[in-house]
């Protein structure tokens, strides 16, 4: 009996708890994970396959749709099923384009959950997986490293980080909690990626958007797209000039971008990927942050 992974996102902690033990009704072969918004959904998405995801659309700081956009690109064979109060043609249009599993309308029953849960895990995708191509076999060499140390040198930056557009953080320079500099990668594409579906809702599809700036009240962060598959993040204290870290960003920007646009990415062996895994967690640990 072959293990069915279920990730559930709401910020309702009593929605959670309902679809959590509704999927469970289904089987033991089905195990459930759950999580109260967007980005911790991304940092388990990054850490295990799941068959199929049920997001809620409203969420604070990250739509269920921009993070169904995000699975996409990390994990195109995951299955994602929306849930929406509001049942309407266009909800109806997104899940189409996005080729969803479906959605649930709220308010929904138990059977309700039970068939959409059955029929969208029946329609995942059984292709062999082919590496992505922002993270297996990137070999970031010590050059991207100094390139990035310099930026944060002439920044004044505490660090400097390097993101796929996917929402996998790559490198990082300089000082972090390096527990949440996943959900910091994940965030910075997750906007980017808004953005862009903002404009094309003001029914503007060619704008490229090249930079996003945050204001806070003891840092700011800086993002940067470097070439549509890389991301930079500057995060620097509230005393830094942001012309000043504007101009050096873009400048490391274009010498990054002809670094990357050199690396070989070649079909990646099972130890390579192992090795990778590693990697990253060793530069980027975190323990599992799950509901369940």
């Amino acid at each position: 009996m072959s293990k069915k992974h279920v990730l559930i996102v709401d910020d309702a902690k009593d929605i959670l708890f309902l679809l959590m033990h509704s999927v469970k009704r289904l089987g033991p072969e089905y195990e459930v994970t759950t999580a109260h918004d967007g980005a911790t959904a991304l940092e388990l998405i990054q850490k295990q396959k799941f068959d199929l995801i049920i997001t809620d659309y409203m969420m604070p700081g990250m739509t269920g749709v921009d993070l169904a956009q995000v699975v996409r690109k990390v994990s195109p064979e995951t299955q994602v099923v929306l849930m929406t109060a509001h049942d309407t043609r266009g909800m109806r249009n997104t899940v189409e384009t996005l080729h969803l599993g479906g959605y649930l309308g709220k308010p929904f029953t138990v059977p309700e959950i039970m068939e959409v849960v059955q029929r969208a895990i029946a329609q995942t995708h059984q292709a062999v997986e082919t590496p992505h191509p922002d993270v297996t076999g990137l070999s970031l060499n010590r050059a991207v490293d100094e390139r990035l140390e310099m930026l944060r040198s002439k920044t004044g930056a505490h660090f400097v980080l390097l993101v796929s557009a996917s929402g996998h953080p790559l490198r990082v320079v300089g000082e972090t909690n390096r527990a949440k500099t996943s959900r910091l990668a994940a965030f910075v594409a997750a906007n980017f990626l808004a953005v862009t579906e903002l404009a094309s809702l003001l029914g503007d599809n060619e704008s490229i958007f090249k930079s996003s700036y945050y204001e806070g009240s003891k840092y700011n962060i800086y993002a940067y797209d470097i070439n549509g598959e890389f991301l930079l993040a500057v995060v620097f204290g509230t005393q830094g000039k942001p012309g000043t870290v504007w101009f050096y960003t873009k400048q490391a920007g274009l010498e990054l971008a002809e670094m990357l646009a050199k690396v070989t990415q070649s079909t990646a062996t099972e130890d390579s990927d192992v090795n990778m895994a590693d990697d990253f967690a060793g530069m980027f640990g975190g323990e599992k942050d799950s509901d369940q």
